[in-house]
């Protein structure tokens, strides 16, 4: 696997004292031949966080990993350095006690975090490696905005968009993509960031970390009435953030054309309005028709194609500053594929055939509910 030899050696380069991001010591990465410059985080001490049996497990950044791979997408790709959360950048969305919580329980061994839910699980190095997660996140995104490289994507592990101020629930410890637009505008002065999630699960820490926070606009394509049984479309934002909270909830057998409908007519038109001068993505690929945690039907191809509209959006708003982050996904052939579709988008380069293809079912016609969230947001622009 002489691409991801490469990677390594690069980012030992980096550890070593190279510049934040570059390819010091790394002739292979050097000689990449694309038309944009896509950077990526993968640190190793997410392979720790782990518990077998779980569907949110090690085995997931394996399959991704073996995909780029053979594919050989690692040579093409700008590794750029994680580092661990301090301390004050968790202060910006969890609280004192929670944090020291998550860090007692980890000291500890571990296990689970609430025995009664039996979701979420830590390991003895999971409060290190949900804190690189959130510090790999920030450097990805200053990264990009600050045009080192055109756009990334961080193969973070745990992850976040679940997390709460005060609580850790659906597999996720802490908010990487709120911790990451925060250090934007602290950091850089950003005024607004948008933060896409289409995750077949409402991200639920997400919405509630930014409900009243006009700066932030959440938006979440999601099943619903789903776990964890948020999400509604009456949650439009609070106070001066009233319209920044925009959510997309569709019943089951929703696919590729409702997707791909609900973001040209409801999402690219809120964006519009909004003129984020970024645009993180919490990236799941849970909606896919294989993955047996929810009943949405999407394919590798309609993630690739949501992808391509969301770098266009990026490019007409921000100059194409755009930052994934890893989300779920369990099925590990539909999110490998998923996965690596996705940095072949990132890089502006073809994407290879959806070898999995459609569902056998049929998916369904959400133009009604589609048109309905459209008046609704347009009722909140007029008020």
């Amino acid at each position: 696997m002489s691409g991801r030899r490469d990677f390594i050696r690069a980012m030992l380069a980096l550890s070593a004292g190279a510049s934040t991001v570059g390819l010091a010591g790394c002739s292979t990465l050097s000689n990449r031949q694309t038309p944009f410059k896509t950077g990526v985080v993968l640190d190793p001490l997410f392979y720790e966080h782990d518990m077998e049996g779980h569907p949110e497990n090690a085995k997931r950044l394996t399959a991704i990993d073996k995909e780029l791979e053979k594919r050989g997408l690692w040579q093409k790709l700008v590794p750029v350095q994680s580092r661990k959360a301090t301390e004050e950048e968790l202060l910006w969305a969890h609280s004192k006690g929670y944090i020291d919580e998550i860090a007692a329980l980890s000291d500890h061994g571990g296990g689970l975090y609430n025995p009664y839910l039996g979701d979420t699980y830590l390991t003895s190095a999971s409060f290190e490696a949900a804190k690189m997660a959130v510090g790999s996140a920030i450097e990805l995104n200053l990264a990009v905005y600050d045009r080192q490289i055109d756009n990334g994507f961080g193969l973070l592990r745990p992850p976040g968009h679940h997390a709460l101020e005060n609580k850790a629930m659906g597999f996720c410890l802490f908010n990487s993509d709120v911790i990451a637009a925060k250090a934007l505008q602290k950091y850089r002065g950003v005024e607004r960031v948008a933060i896409i999630d289409f995750d077949v699960h409402h991200g639920n820490g997400t919405q509630d970390l930014t409900i009243d926070d006009p700066s932030i606009m959440a938006i979440s394509i999601h099943q619903h009435p789903f776990w964890p049984m948020t999400g509604g479309a009456e949650w439009i934002g609070e106070g001066k953030a009233k319209g920044t909270n925009v959510n997309c909830p569709f019943q089951k057998d929703a696919g590729d054309l409702t997707y791909l409908q609900v973001f040209d007519e409801v999402i690219a038109p809120k964006l519009a309005v909004f003129k984020p001068q970024q645009i993180i993505v919490f990236a799941g690929y849970d909606a896919h028709w294989k993955d047996h945690l929810a009943q949405h039907l999407m394919t590798v191809q309609g993630f690739n194609d949501l992808l391509l509209k969301i770098k266009g959006a990026a490019q007409l708003l921000c100059d194409g500053r755009l930052c994934l982050s890893l989300g779920g996904g369990y099925q590990l052939e539909p999110l490998a594929h998923s996965v690596a579709g996705n940095f072949e988008v990132l890089l502006g380069e073809p994407t290879m055939p959806d070898v999995i293809g459609k569902s056998p079912e049929i998916e369904v016609d959400y133009s009604k509910e589609i048109a309905e969230l459209k008046k609704q947001h347009l009722r909140v622009h007029r008020s």
